[in-house]
């Protein structure tokens, strides 16, 4: 019997569905999010899934994506995901930070580091430390809230590190970093998550990035 396996990734301003089929790609869709509008999302995935002839519970396994991000969007997404687990209970999930489905696009090479960058809004900007080992993305376990002055001696002490960010915040990302840091705009990598193994399927759904307690969207 062939495995299946669903991706769920709160992404700004998105959600980003992916699903693999015995580890390859053979669904992958967005769908728009603004402000807290929850509603649309079951009927998106499986509206997707149709489309293909599947139902959710086909789906036994599922990673969603934690962050960071919107503390609301976070929340929602987790909660779906819940709520699935409760009607059938033979589906597993796990957390993994989805900014290394960004780093998973970085280029970096084994034992290489990434930041991952985000619009903090108030003129700052968030941090996500990842590495690279044994051919996947891991958390390198930093996280940093930095504004114009802190982004300064932050990255002078990584002058070699690969910076990635959502193309939709790289203008508000470029416009917190000094002019000699350089940040490439790049498609999440769903596969970075799929094939992560650092993280079982433990049903946690409370496993989510926070770097600060605000709340945007």
């Amino acid at each position: 019997m062939s495995k299946l396996h669903g991706i769920l990734d709160p992404q700004p301003g998105n959600l980003a569905f992916a699903l693999f089929r015995d580890g390859e790609l053979i669904l992958h869709s967005d769908c728009p999010m603004h402000g807290r509008d929850a509603a649309i999302l079951p009927d998106f995935v499986a509206g997707e899934l149709q489309k293909i002839d599947l139902k959710i519970n086909d789906v036994k396994q599922w990673t969603i994506g934690s962050g960071p991000g919107s503390f609301t969007f976070l929340r929602l997404v987790a909660a779906l995901a819940a709520g699935w687990k409760f009607a059938d209970p033979a589906m597993d999930f796990r957390c993994i930070p989805g900014a290394l489905a960004l780093a998973g696009n970085s280029g970096a090479s084994d034992n290489e580091s990434c930041g991952v960058l985000y619009d903090g809004r108030n003129k700052e900007i968030l941090y996500f430390g990842a590495v690279k080992r044994n051919g996947a993305w891991e958390s390198s376990g930093e996280t940093a809230v930095l504004n114009a002055a802190q982004a300064v001696e932050f990255f002078a002490a990584r002058p070699q590190e690969k910076l990635v960010c959502f193309e939709c915040e790289k203008s508000a990302v470029e416009a917190i970093l000094p002019d000699s840091v350089n940040v490439e705009a790049v498609f999440p990598c769903p596969a970075a998550l799929a094939e992560n193994n650092s993280i079982p399927f433990d049903n946690n759904l409370d496993n989510l990035v926070y770097i600060r307690p605000a709340v945007f969207s």
